[in-house]
C-alpha cells in the first residue's frame, strides 16, 4: 500500500519533507530555490552557474518547515 501524505492525509505521498522528513503530495509540497553565497557562484554581483556546482539549489519542504528553513 502506498504512503499517504502526513499534511492532507488524503493524497498519496511522492516526495518528503528534506526538514523533517514527513511524506508530501503534490499539492502540499512545497519547493524553495535558495541561491549560493559562495564566491565562486558570483561574477560582479550576479549569481551564475560556478565551477563546483549549481548556483541554486532546490529544496522540499512542508508548510511548517517553510517558515523555519534556514536560507543562508
Amino acid at each position: 500500500m502506498a504512503e499517504m501524505c502526513g499534511v492532507c492525509k488524503e493524497n498519496e505521498a511522492t516526495k518528503k519533507c528534506e526538514e523533517c522528513g514527513i511524506p508530501l503530495c503534490d499539492s502540499c509540497a512545497r519547493e524553495i530555490e535558495i541561491e549560493e553565497t559562495h564566491p565562486s557562484h558570483r561574477i560582479k554581483g550576479v549569481t551564475t552557474p560556478g565551477i563546483i556546482g549549481e548556483a541554486v539549489k532546490k529544496k522540499v519542504v512542508c508548510e511548517k518547515c517553510m517558515a523555519e528553513v534556514d536560507i543562508f
